[in-house]
């Protein structure tokens, strides 16, 4: 009875024996057909997903270098009576800055620790529309704001009503000035300014000392345009 258990014993031991061994050679045989797999196929697969990889992330990072922000222009003077402007500003972004005048590019400028400067950027006469735009990696951003800039190189309109010229006054020290002017032009009389209304008509009064006194009467309008005129006047009490 104890032989028959102990053949039992020993036959299950031979065949779990077996298992074992058909096991690690089975996996030896799949590791041997992996290591094939990968010398043949899989390292040039790898190789292609690598490259399929880096052409993704070059792909993300041109998409990720955003265009360069908009420049900020510095503050511009509305109008000027000199053919050549300084233009400067901020700009966050960029190697250079192209700078146009009613939308044609007229110069470039490089920027340096954020700031862009040129020095002399010719004017047409009238209205000039001014914008700039920054350049990154060949690459052109948002254009600013636009900024417009009128050369004017006219003298304004000067026309005096009164006082005329010898003109005598009693009583009342106080000259009444009055003419018409740009409407976007200022009045000095004597350095006294004057009030001007929506169609260029203007009044102001000058005090004057006894005896023969001289009132000059100067228009300045918005590019720094002057034109002046003199009156003489003779003040009695």
């Amino acid at each position: 009875m104890r032989y028959k258990q102990r053949l039992r014993v020993e036959r299950l031991a031979r065949h779990e024996e077996q298992a074992v061994i058909k096991r690690v050679i089975t996996l030896f045989i799949v590791t041997i057909a992996l290591g094939i797999f990968m010398l043949t196929l899989g390292i040039p697969l790898l190789g292609k997903f690598a490259d399929l990889l880096d052409v993704v992330f070059k792909n993300d990072d041109q998409e990720n270098q955003a265009v360069p922000l908009p420049p900020t222009l510095d503050e511009l003077p509305v109008a000027t009576n000199s053919s050549k402007l300084k233009v400067s500003g901020f700009a966050g972004e960029g190697e250079k800055v192209d700078i146009y005048v009613n939308d044609n590019k007229k110069a470039s400028t490089n920027i340096a620790d954020s700031r862009f400067e040129y020095e002399n950027l010719t004017l047409v006469l009238g209205e000039n529309k001014i914008s700039v735009v920054a350049i990154s990696n060949g690459r052109e951003g948002d254009f600013s704001q636009t900024r417009t800039v009128t050369y004017d190189h006219e003298e304004p309109k000067l026309e005096i009503k009164t006082p005329t010229d010898g003109q005598a006054f009693y009583g009342d020290n106080r000259v009444r000035v009055e003419g018409t002017t740009d409407r976007d032009a200022q009045v000095f009389a004597n350095g006294f300014l004057a009030s001007i209304d929506f169609e260029g008509k203007f009044e102001v009064f000058v005090p004057v000392g006894e005896g023969e006194s001289q009132i000059e009467i100067k228009a300045v309008d918005l590019a720094g345009n002057t034109k002046t005129e003199t009156r003489k006047v003779t003040f009695r009490k």
